[in-house]
């Protein structure tokens, strides 16, 4: 299993980063509900709690080898609340759903903003 950042999506005073698991490995595997997530700083200390859970889960998702399935972080952009921003990360720590296996990526100066710092549950596709 690998994870990448998604093309970040900006609108209406949201933020919405989708996190893409795509399965390298050569049998079919299974993802149900939420990832957990985490904020982390160039010395990997957690930057203020782990994401909250956003919205209802969805059906399991197959994925086939070479298959993606994603889940998309919320925030809010700065200033939409008097909540400050959290300190921009360094990475995002994700344990994909049902596993004790951490997977870190690049953060790209993503920050949570105004007192939202969300995740939904896993979809298929790419998008979220």
């Amino acid at each position: 299993m690998t994870l990448a950042a998604g093309r970040v999506d900006v609108g209406a005073g949201n933020v919405y980063l989708p996190l893409v698991f795509t399965n390298k490995g050569s049998t079919t595997c299974t993802l149900t509900g939420y990832p957990g997530v985490s904020l982390l700083d160039s010395t990997d200390a957690a930057i203020g709690a782990p994401a909250t859970r956003r919205g209802p889960t969805h059906s399991p998702i197959s994925l086939p080898p070479g298959g993606s399935a994603s889940a998309v972080l919320h925030t809010l952009n700065e200033g939409m609340t008097d909540t400050p921003c959290r300190r921009a990360a360094a990475r995002i720590r994700v344990y994909p759903p049902d596993s004790f296996d951490a997977m870190k990526i690049s953060a790209r100066s993503f920050r949570a903003c105004g007192g939202v710092f969300e995740v939904e549950a896993m979809r298929s596709g790419t998008g979220g």
